[in-house]
C-alpha cells in the first residue's frame, strides 16, 4: 500500500520522524521512522523489500517502527514539540492518547 505524506516532524531527542501519511483508500496513519531523509509534504513512501521507498527511489529507503491510527490530539502535540523545544512525550504516553 502507498502513502502520501501529509506533514513531518523530526524529535531531536530521539532521532525519530513521525509521518502523518493518508493511504489511497483514505486512511490516515502517524507513521514512525527513524531516518535521516527529509519527508515532504506530497512525498510518496512505497513498500518495498527492506522498508518503504521515497518516491520509488531504491537508493532512498526508510524502516517503519510504528504506525499508529491518526489521532489529531497526539498529532498537535507533536507539532507542538518542533526541533528546538523540550519533547514531553514518550513512546508510552503517545500510544495512550
Amino acid at each position: 500500500m502507498e502513502w502520501r505524506v501529509i506533514d513531518s516532524v523530526v524529535c531531536p531527542r530521539s532521532n525519530m520522524t513521525f509521518v502523518c501519511v493518508i493511504s489511497p483508500k483514505h486512511l490516515k496513519l502517524i507513521v514512525w521512522t527513524v531516518t535521516p531523509l527529509k519527508l515532504r509534504s506530497g512525498d510518496r513512501l512505497t513498500p518495498a523489500r527492506r522498508g518503504y521507498q521515497l518516491n520509488r527511489n531504491p537508493d532512498q529507503v526508510i524502516d517503519v517502527v510504528n504506525a499508529t491510527p491518526f489521532r489529531p490530539r497526539l498529532w498537535q502535540i507533536l507539532l507542538q514539540n518542533r526541533p528546538g523545544r523540550d519533547m514531553r512525550l514518550s513512546d508510552t504516553d503517545a500510544l495512550s492518547l
